[in-house]
């Protein structure tokens, strides 16, 4: 243990210990993805724990009461159901369109929960015995949920559950490097060519254009709407921001510059997470001595939606790793063809983390969500990776590249294609030695990031929200990039450039007319 993380354990000690009384702090977290809350659910779990009075505004209420944990609004009902919810199906709309149905249905759309009769009424009358301390809310799609901290005029911290994209990186002032690391939005596992690095940078200024594009005029206006007429311009509201919590983990994301005010807290969303499996999955896996097999696209996605052709490929494939089992997780098993193979069980809900975490697991398949990629990298289980759409590309590409995982793309299974994967990862030691390397470099950290989590939020309370602000959130992006310094460096030189050619072409005519001139006296002496 190093010196800082002796000081965060023994800080947080001597509160518990004098009965320091902790901050009020507000959280409100507008979309609707189970994903997303389990991390928020990290955060604020993590300073409640510490002492600090946490009201949370939600769609998901906790399973099991915390102390100074309090669920002051519910927002269950207020959006349409995302759990278990998304039938897989080959989107054939141009990438700019399925982006602007992203912006505006899980952003600009959002915005309008701003205007229920219980959220304007904790805004406007917010509780002063004690006032808030800190604002806390999601950074994803819907920034004008920041406009709140402007208005109760307390520091803002955001989260996101996500690794940075180009439009985080301008709010924070943080480089967006796309020298080396792949746009979020981009298929990229690395930067290595020229080509390349044009790629993932006309990828990040044009996803950066359209987000601003589609985001800017309606956000603005819900926020003057809902919250005050004279709100700034949302691009100002959201560079208000103290910090951000993310998400991620260098060992996954790769090595990038970032300001003081990027806080990486990746796994917090299972840091406290029991282990212990219920009992009818615990005698299952225990009895699969020869391993264990999990098949799961997440908390939305329906494998059963997948073409019926496609589901009888995963059946033949899983037949033939017999007597590995395989555990798949099923919301409709109606909706399966037959044929279902003896060693193969569904159920509509898995205990993700728990069975992760059970020894007989050898393999995950996986969608390749952030929290799912983050849980196998912390247990060091190889996958298979389906990635559907957002950042589960990029997520299972980065596994790729790190030699724990094989990528399928899920409009073209074919059984060949699943058998040849199960045996590589199944059966070559490098899968299940890579992930045990990389789990090695995630778990090796100085401090937890429950710990981190509580630390950075006391010190934006107690210095204010402007002291880990950079320089770089006042620039424009050319400017950032030094693109006018480096303009003017080229105008100089193709001015003095310019001088020089025609000094030099005016002297050479001179030259040559002054030795015509002599030539002609020359010739007419003679």
């Amino acid at each position: 243990m190093n010196f800082l993380s002796f000081f965060i354990v023994f800080y947080s000690f001597l509160i518990e210990l004098n009965g320091i009384n902790g901050y009020r702090i507000l959280a409100i977290f507008p979309y609707n993805a189970r994903s997303h809350n389990n991390v928020f659910e990290g955060v604020t779990k993590a300073l409640a724990r510490n002492g600090h009075q946490i009201d949370v505004v939600s769609h998901f209420e906790l399973k099991k009461p915390l102390k100074n944990y309090n669920t002051i609004i519910n927002l269950e009902g207020t959006r349409d159901n995302l759990v278990n919810n998304f039938t897989i199906q080959i989107n054939e709309d141009p990438i700019d369109d399925q982006f602007r149905e992203v912006v505006e249905k899980y952003g600009n759309e959002v915005c309008e929960l701003l205007g229920l009769p219980e959220l304007q009424n904790l805004i406007k009358n917010p509780p002063q015995n004690p006032p808030y301390d800190l604002f806390i809310t999601e950074m994803f799609c819907a920034q004008c949920f920041i406009g709140i901290g402007h208005v109760l005029k307390v520091p803002v911290i955001t989260i996101s559950s996500t690794m940075e994209v180009s439009w985080f990186n301008d709010m924070l002032g943080n480089p967006n490097s796309a020298a080396t690391i792949p746009n979020l939005m981009s298929n990229l596992t690395g930067i290595s060519t020229f080509w390349n690095r044009l790629e993932n940078t006309i990828q990040m200024h044009k996803t950066r254009h359209m987000f601003y594009k589609y985001s800017g005029d309606a956000q603005t206006k819900a926020m003057r709407k809902y919250l005050d007429p004279n709100m700034p311009d949302i691009r100002q509201v959201e560079r208000d921001t103290a910090l951000t919590f993310f998400n991620s983990f260098y060992t996954l994301h790769g090595i990038k510059s970032r300001t003081a005010a990027v806080i990486q807290i990746g796994g917090i969303h299972f840091e406290n997470f029991e282990t212990e499996l219920p009992s009818d999955f615990k005698e299952w896996m225990d009895e699969s001595k020869n391993g264990v097999v999990i098949f799961t696209l997440g908390s939305m996605a329906l494998i059963e939606s997948l073409p019926k052709e496609t589901i009888l490929a995963f059946y033949a494939a899983f037949e033939k790793i017999a007597p590995i089992r395989v555990l798949m997780k099923i919301v409709n098993k109606e909706k399966l063809p037959p044929g279902l193979p003896a060693n193969v069980r569904i159920s509509t809900w898995l205990p993700q983390y728990q069975l992760i975490q059970h020894n007989n697991t050898i393999l995950f398949m996986t969608h390749g969500g952030l929290l799912t990629s983050l849980e196998v990298i912390n247990r060091g289980i190889p996958t298979i990776g389906f990635p559907l759409f957002g950042d589960q590309f990029a997520n299972v590409n980065l596994l790729v590249k790190k030699n724990m995982s094989i990528i399928i793309d899920y409009k073209t299974i074919t059984e060949e294609k699943l058998t040849k994967a199960l045996n590589s990862v199944l059966f070559d030691p490098i899968y299940r030695e890579s992930a045990k390397r990389e789990s090695k470099l995630f778990r090796d950290r100085p401090f937890t990031p429950s710990q981190t989590v509580n630390y950075w939020v006391e010190y934006i309370i107690r210095n204010g929200p402007n002291v880990l602000r950079s320089p770089s959130v006042d620039l424009q992006w050319w400017e950032n990039e030094l693109l006018d310094v480096y303009g003017f460096i080229a105008l100089c030189f193709l001015i003095i450039a310019t001088l020089l050619i025609v000094t030099f072409i005016i002297t050479m005519r001179l030259i040559f007319k002054l030795f015509h001139q002599l030539m002609t006296k020359s010739i007419k002496l003679e």
